[in-house]
């Protein structure tokens, strides 16, 4: 797994001439970095805080975003791999006829897997947003600029995983999956982008003394 190896190789890994791990994993990455800086922003403010509920509130949105991290961290992984079998289907014997309809069949069925994968990170990085948007208001000004690099990095993850899903779609012949993926992926992004956008002004605010 990716998030066995430690930085130096996985960056060796990265800048090798293999097509995988590529942008799907890098944005995978982001969004678990993302995620993680969350969960250390509120370890650090869960010691300052007095009202019990918040406490309570900050214990479970630890939880939750160390889950989403761990979620991502997998994708890592998951991207790569689904990446390979499509590149494993583009390899299949094309000779004959049943061939080659076997070979385009597999690459499809590759194609959809591909798409998915981001789609599922999309989602996930569209949580890890809404957390830092239930926390900017209630942590010591002094980390609040590890919230606006959760922020950049969710920002990075998102749009990442975007383009992957759009790259693979324009391959897919099925229009009904397609049409599926597009509409839900759009969906994901607008609600994300609107949620990073308001909690990154918030950070500018805070950090600017407005």
């Amino acid at each position: 797994m990716f998030i066995d190896l430690n930085l130096q190789e996985f960056l060796n890994r990265l800048k090798s001439d293999s097509a995988t791990p590529g942008g799907g994993t890098a944005s995978a990455m982001a969004g678990a970095m993302s995620a993680a800086l969350l969960s250390m922003v509120m370890r650090v403010s869960i010691k300052k805080l007095k009202e019990e509920d918040k406490v309570r509130e900050f214990e479970m949105l630890i939880e939750r975003c160390d889950k989403l991290s761990n979620q991502m961290a997998v994708a890592m992984d998951k991207d790569a791999e689904s990446f390979d079998k499509v590149i494993d289907a583009f390899k299949l014997p094309k000779r004959t006829l049943n061939e080659k309809e076997n070979r385009k069949a597999k690459v499809q069925i590759a194609l959809k897997g591909a798409a998915l994968v981001p789609i599922t990170v999309m989602e996930t990085v569209k949580d890890v947003a809404q957390c830092g948007l239930g926390i900017v208001d209630f942590v010591p000004g002094s980390i609040i600029s590890d919230i606006g690099v959760s922020v950049l990095l969710a920002n990075s993850a998102v749009e990442g995983a975007y383009y992957n899903v759009k790259i693979n779609l324009k391959y897919i012949k099925d229009k009904e999956f397609d049409e599926e993926i597009k509409m839900r992926a759009k969906k994901v992004f607008s609600e994300t982008e609107k949620t990073l956008k308001e909690l990154k002004q918030k950070i500018d605010n805070i950090v600017e003394g407005e």
